[in-house]
This record gives C-alpha cells, sequence and structure tokens, in this order.
C-alpha cells in the first residue's frame, strides 16, 4: 500500500513584487507526523513565483520521502490550486515555466505509482507554511528533514524573564518544534555605515518589526536609531551587550526570550558572542570577522542545535 503524505507550501512577497521567500512542509498523512520543511529567500519576485517554488519545494521533498506516495497538497492560493488541478488557464509565462516544473515532479511520483491531488484550505489553516514561508522572506534557508517524524504539536516551553533581562522590553514568543530563534547581530557604525547597516537590516527583514536592542554606547545608539527608523521599532537599551565579557550572558537571555531580535553592538561584543555560540576559546574571537554596519545572522533551534546563516554580511 503507498504512503500517505501531505504537503503544505505557501509563498509570499513583500512589495509584489517585493522580498519574496517560500516555505513548505510535508507530513505523514495518517499520524500527522513533521517528515520534512523548506524555506528559502527568492529576492524580488511576486506572491504567485513564491507561491509556485513554494509547491514545487514540498512535491521535491515528498518525492525524495517517497517516490511512489499518494500525496494530498493543501495551499492557500486559489490560483496555484486551480491551476495545476486543471481547471484554470495559465497565462503568464513564469507562472507557466514553474507549473510545469512542478508537473514534472508530479508525474515522477506518478510514474512511481504514487498519485498527487490538490486542496485549496483557508489561509488560516496553513500557518506551518506560512511560518515558513516567511523564513525565507527574512533571508532564511530552511532544509530539515525528520527520521521518523516529530510531532507537529509539541513545543518548547522556553520563555524570558523580563526582570532578568538588563530592562529589555521585548515579550517572550512562544517557541512551537521546527522554529528556530533568530538573532541578527549588527555590528555598530557611525555615519553612512550606519545608514548602510539599517538599510542592509531592512532587506533582510522585509521592513517587519522586530524586537531590536542596542548596548547603549554612542556608535551602537547612533546605529539602532537608524535601523529602528527603517524597521519602524524603538530600540532598547541592554548594557550587557557593550562588553564582550557580558556577551554569553547577554546572548542566553536572547535566546530565552524567542522569536528574532535585532542586537546593535560593538565589534568585540559580536565576536565574542558568535565565539561564544560556536564554542571558541576567547583568545581566538578576534579572528572573527565584524566590520562596522555589517551583520551576522544565527539560528537556534529547540534542543539547543545552532546554526550560523552568515557573518560578516554588509
Amino acid at each position: 500500500m503507498s504512503r500517505r503524505l501531505t504537503v503544505e507550501a505557501d509563498g509570499g512577497s513583500r512589495g509584489n513584487p517585493g522580498v519574496a521567500g517560500y516555505g513548505a512542509l510535508v507530513r505523514d498523512t495518517e499520524t500527522g507526523a513533521l517528515l520534512a520543511e523548506r524555506a528559502e529567500p527568492l529576492g524580488k519576485a511576486s506572491n504567485n513565483v513564491a507561491e509556485y517554488r513554494g509547491l514545487i519545494a514540498g512535491l521535491t521533498a515528498a518525492h525524495a520521502i517517497d517516490p511512489g506516495a499518494v500525496v494530498l497538497v493543501r495551499m492557500d492560493s486559489k490560483l496555484v490550486v486551480e491551476q495545476m488541478a486543471g481547471r484554470w488557464k495559465i497565462k503568464h509565462e513564469d507562472m507557466r515555466r514553474l507549473a510545469l516544473e512542478a508537473r514534472d515532479v508530479v508525474e515522477a511520483i506518478r510514474a512511481a505509482g504514487g498519485a498527487v491531488r490538490y486542496e485549496w484550505i483557508p489561509r488560516a489553516e496553513n500557518k506551518d507554511a506560512d511560518a515558513l514561508s516567511n523564513d525565507g522572506m527574512d533571508g532564511l534557508t530552511v532544509h530539515r528533514d525528520h527520521e521518523g517524524g516529530a510531532s507537529s504539536g509539541e513545543a518548547d516551553a522556553a520563555g524570558g524573564d523580563d526582570e532578568a533581562s538588563g530592562g529589555a522590553a521585548c515579550a517572550p514568543v512562544p517557541r512551537r518544534d521546527g522554529t528556530p530563534v533568530r538573532v541578527v547581530l549588527v555590528t555598530e557604525a557611525e555615519g553612512s555605515a550606519a545608514q548602510q547597516a539599517a538599510r542592509s537590516v531592512e532587506r533582510l527583514l522585509g521592513g517587519a518589526p522586530r524586537c531590536l536592542l542596542e548596548a547603549g554606547t554612542e556608535a551602537s545608539t547612533e546605529t539602532a536609531a537608524e535601523v529602528g527608523d527603517a524597521l519602524g521599532v524603538d530600540a532598547v537599551v541592554d548594557a550587557a551587550w557593550a562588553s564582550a565579557a557580558g556577551a554569553p550572558t547577554a546572548w542566553e537571555r536572547v535566546v530565552s526570550r524567542g522569536g528574532t531580535t535585532v542586537v546593535v553592538c560593538p565589534a568585540a561584543v559580536v565576536q565574542a558572542a558568535l565565539g561564544h555560540v560556536l564554542g571558541m576559546p576567547a583568545e581566538r574571537h578576534d579572528r572573527l570577522a565584524a566590520a562596522p554596519g555589517s551583520l551576522t545572522g544565527v539560528e537556534v533551534w529547540t534542543g539547543g542545535d545552532v546554526s550560523v546563516a552568515f557573518t560578516n554580511r554588509t
């Protein structure tokens, strides 16, 4: 008997066309177990392109799990569902090319004895794929396969303590299984370098509001003001980010708080925080690059796994 898999896929664009990304996941239809997660940034693209790219990623992941599976694709894009089901014509060249790419994967599944059908669902029922597509729009690439499948309903109860946070008024965010805590470290700068850093953060996060901390030094305050204006959020001073010695403790507080946090701090503190994440001896931290106004991105997964997404990005 063929294995039954469910693909949930989504895509989005902040601007349409604008900063785009897709997300997709695969579940075991019978048990609900989470088997695979995918997300990727697409640069500047339309919503529909991102939706199709999410579909292709989900189908490809399902085919890798079981080439002959019976696959149910659930999406909140009426356009993609109706076009892939053959009920609506595909007029746009980009859509036609992507639909053909998706159909190639479908044909491979059918050739192995499987089948694919499509179901439109309201956006409220597609929250997990939507979260992954936002990861993509935030500039993050996700490629996770869950051996045996982890239940999508499990959650980590980690949260922050506002009194222990050095006055940083950023509320804790629940951490669901499969959703990382994200920290973007911005090396403080002055003048045009600070403005460039703000533009880089805005491109990375798509202008969405995020928790913004700054070390309280003169340069970090200037940089954080530029970043805050770009993101539409107010910066909160957390003096623990002003010294390399305080970086490990400050880092653990941010991680326990959850969600996505942007931290503006001196270069030596960026090096210390990244060195702490990588388990490097303190005497080697200065080997890590942290140019003025550069960005360093780190993801921390439930269970403590850490991924350094990028360093010294300008």
